[in-house]
């Protein structure tokens, strides 16, 4: 591999740690600039590794403060999605999906203003929202590793605090991503000749979720919000956008 790639792989090491442990939507945005260097069925397979070692660092350091219940309710419409989602790698085409996934999740971003009439309808019919949020985020996780900005989003919509949201999703992404290994593998999406630039770099991932700790102390509640919307709704506007150039 390259000088130029082992630099990226780094970069993305460094950069999944920080989404991880720090700001868990920010996750959308370098499997975006990842797909732009390798080939789509290269990078996802690539990402999944790197998002796996990040999962694995992030619930060492918030598995405590992870809303468990929440987690056991959301899994299985998500594993469902997954498979779904497995089943759609085969056949439809990735910047199709792409352009659906951002335009999804920029109607959520703008949803946001309504969230407190969303809110007491999410109360009153828990199991719907549920379960449309565990399908779409199993479908989006297979197809692009794009489940962070939905899943972020539910989470908001439950009111949890940042240390609870990055614990849960710590948790709730450990899961998802181990499901889908197998499924990758059956796919076809691992390239060996990646494995070696790989296990040098991952080490990074764990430096990144360092900075990603920190800047998670030290952002306010009100403000870590406001950059969960922005990125997210960012993140959907790049995979539209995408679609397009």
């Amino acid at each position: 591999m390259s000088p130029e790639y082992l630099l990226l792989l780094c970069a993305i090491a460094f950069a999944i740690g920080f989404v991880k442990a720090g700001v868990p939507a920010l996750g959308m945005l370098v499997s975006a600039v990842i797909v732009l260097v390798f080939t789509p069925r290269e990078a996802l397979g690539i990402i999944l590794i790197y998002l796996l070692a990040g999962d694995l660092v992030a619930v060492s350091f918030y598995w405590r403060l992870a809303h468990f219940n929440e987690y056991r309710k959301m899994l299985p419409p998500t594993v469902f999605g997954i498979v779904i989602g497995g089943v759609l790698l085969s056949f439809l085409d990735n910047s199709n999906l792409g352009l659906v996934i951002g335009l999804m999740i920029m109607v959520l971003v703008g949803l946001e203003p309504f969230r407190p009439q969303m809110t007491e309808w999410a109360f009153h019919y828990p199991r719907s929202v549920r379960f449309g949020s565990g399908i779409f985020a199993g479908v989006s996780t297979t197809i692009g590793n794009a489940a962070g900005p939905v899943m972020a989003l539910y989470f908001l919509l439950l009111k949890l605090d940042k240390k609870a949201f990055v614990g849960t999703s710590s948790i709730f992404f450990l899961t998802i991503n181990s499901i889908k290994v197998p499924l990758f593998y059956y796919q076809d999406l691992f390239t060996p000749a990646y494995f070696p630039s790989i296990a040098v770099t991952i080490p990074l991932v764990y430096a990144g979720a360092i900075f990603g700790r920190i800047f998670l102390n030290w952002i306010s509640q009100v403000w870590f919000k406001r950059i969960i919307l922005f990125l997210s709704a960012l993140a959907g506007l790049w995979l539209v956008i995408r679609y397009f150039v």
